[in-house]
């Protein structure tokens, strides 16, 4: 009985809470800022905590619709909060900058706490500034967002994005790219001629004609590509199609289903599959510590080949002719191979392998 009157006392004090302790404020607005532009001109836009919507259309002017909402459990924080949110705006002939600012009026040591918390990736929750933007197709053309995604449909002009813990959702880019991802994830159609700096992030692409990547742990899925140029720490590489490649690798992994001209290859600590290989490839220059390294060439194929492999575990097909063996380190195991595939001594030497450790499996599909 004692039991049963504490259990109804904490009821009825629970109860007696008043009901604005678990009230949410929540104020919204809306602003919409129209700018004349020339083709000269260069946008720039940059925001956070919110998403950026960009659409093209046929005129020579920009219009920019924001959508602020803004969520606290006081009131006078709301206010405060509402009053933090700046834009900074320049517009001449030259260019237009739209920028979203957050707490720039804040103490030295509230930013930096600010700071502090968007490296552990948390973000101010209950703050969402959306853009919505009409603009020309051709102008020069920067994106910036942090905490928030990305929608871009075709663009001519020339494009550098700089993307932040968001996505990025686009279709084609007939223009150069330039694009920096930092944990997040990107879906492009189809791209021209892109940079692409990359760090702890995902990249799905279609087609590209020309690619040079920067990149840190990163996966990418690229279907079809012409020239592709990398530079690579702790990614993973899957190309569906691929005429020529030229990377270095450390702890990377590249899967190639089929390769159509050629491909140089430095890589150390990690793994090069070329699932298939166009009989008429130009060359394939392999340099690799510690890698394990599985080529497949078609039947019909023929190349002759120099393969120097230290201390590495080799597997040859029966194609693969050895018509010269030389031991140019003995304490080192460190051997030299020459010969032709299919047997045929009159072909030009296109394979080129240097092989420290690891394994190196040549077969024929």
């Amino acid at each position: 009985m004692k039991q049963l009157k504490i259990i109804l006392a904490t009821v009825f004090w629970c109860w007696m809470i008043p009901v604005s302790v678990f009230a949410q404020f929540t104020e919204t607005k809306e602003i919409s800022k129209h700018f004349k532009v020339s083709p000269e001109t260069r946008i720039e836009i940059a925001n956070k905590y919110g998403k950026i919507e960009l659409n093209t259309w046929e005129k020579d002017s920009v219009v920019i619709n924001i959508d602020i909402r803004v969520e606290e459990k006081k009131l006078s924080r709301l206010e405060k909060s509402m009053d933090e949110i700046k834009f900074d705006i320049t517009d001449n002939q030259h260019f237009l900058i739209f920028r979203t600012s957050v707490g720039e009026n804040r103490s030295a040591l509230e930013k930096e706490f600010l700071k502090f918390k968007e490296t552990l990736l948390q973000t101010d929750g209950n703050m969402e500034i959306n853009y919505t933007v009409w603009l020309p197709k051709t102008n020069e053309l920067k994106i910036e967002n942090k905490f928030g995604d990305i929608f871009i449909g075709d663009y001519s002009g020339e494009v550098e994005i700089d993307l932040s813990n968001g996505n990025l959702k686009s279709h084609d880019f007939n223009g150069r790219l330039d694009l920096t991802l930092n944990f997040a994830d990107a879906t492009i159609n189809q791209m021209q001629n892109g940079r692409l700096d990359c760090n702890y992030s995902d990249l799905y692409l279609r087609k590209a004609e020309s690619l040079r990547i920067i990149s840190k742990s990163t996966t990418y899925e690229i279907l079809e590509i012409k020239e592709l140029e990398a530079d690579s720490r702790r990614d993973k590489f899957r190309i569906r199609l691929a005429d020529l490649i030229d990377a270095e690798g450390s702890f990377s992994n590249f899967r190639i289903n089929e390769l159509n001209d050629r491909a140089t290859l430095r890589t150390e600590y990690g793994d090069i599959d070329v699932e298939k290989t166009n009989p008429d490839f130009s060359n394939i220059f392999i340099e690799s510590r510690s890698t394990d390294i599985n080529l497949y060439f078609p039947p019909d194929a023929n190349f002759g080949f120099e393969i120097t492999h230290t201390k590495t575990e080799l597997d040859l097909c029966r194609e693969m002719n050895i018509e010269e063996e030389n031991v140019l380190d003995e304490k080192e195991n460190k051997i030299e191979l020459k010969g032709s595939y299919n047997q045929n001594t009159n072909t030009n030497t296109k394979l080129f392998i240097n092989a420290t450790s690891g394994e190196l499996n040549i077969f024929s599909d």
